[in-house]
């Protein structure tokens, strides 16, 4: 069964049954919603310092763990007075450690019972920016114009002579879209010339 309860207290700035009549309803929102955006930062604020705190208690006991084991292997007898006081150290950061814990747990549990709002409700699955930009086009030159049309043509001319003889649209239709890589200048300009051509010699 899905619990609904969670949106039983979702905090809205823009609450019109929530408005002063002596208060501009506009600046009311903008307040509201400013005072929400301060709570969230010292919230996130409190959560980072705890969490700092935790990192560093954890770190100081690995140190000293670490301490008293090499002190063990390295002289067991004579460096008591010294380990005593490493294992106290030891376990005072232990106690440190499990009161930072308590203390985030708390934080969390706070943290979930928190009414939601419109930057808790969702976030982004992914972020994703694209820039079309523009290739630089060279004009071609003559010579490279007519280059390239006496290749296509000397590649596609039983293809583009089949296509101009096509009667019905929905045939040449059918055909380009078999045959895309004809839908080109080049062919345009093979149909004109064989159109004159074959008008002359009429």
């Amino acid at each position: 069964m899905v619990d609904y309860s969670v949106w039983d207290h979702i905090e809205v700035s823009d609450d019109e049954d929530e408005t002063h009549p002596n208060i501009d309803t506009a600046s009311l929102f903008r307040w509201r919603h400013q005072a929400r955006v301060e709570r969230m930062e010292q919230f996130q604020k409190e959560k980072e310092e705890l969490d700092k705190g935790c990192r560093e208690c954890k770190r100081k006991l690995a140190e000293c763990q670490k301490k008293m084991k090499e002190l063990e292997v390295a002289d067991p007898g004579s460096g008591k007075g010294e380990l005593e006081k490493l294992q106290a150290e030891a376990q005072q950061l232990r106690n440190e450690e499990r009161s930072w814990e308590n203390k985030l747990e708390e934080l969390r549990k706070k943290e979930k019972n928190m009414p939601w709002n419109v930057d808790t409700l969702s976030k982004d699955g992914f972020s994703k920016s694209v820039f079309n930009v523009k290739p630089e086009e060279k004009e071609e030159t003559e010579e490279q114009k007519e280059k390239k049309h006496k290749t296509f043509v000397e590649r596609y001319e039983k293809q583009i002579k089949h296509f101009g003889m096509l009667r019905r649209w929905d045939d040449s239709q059918k055909y380009l879209s078999d045959n895309p890589h004809l839908v080109c200048e080049e062919t345009a300009n093979y149909l004109v010339i064989w159109c004159i051509d074959l008008e002359v010699e009429e």
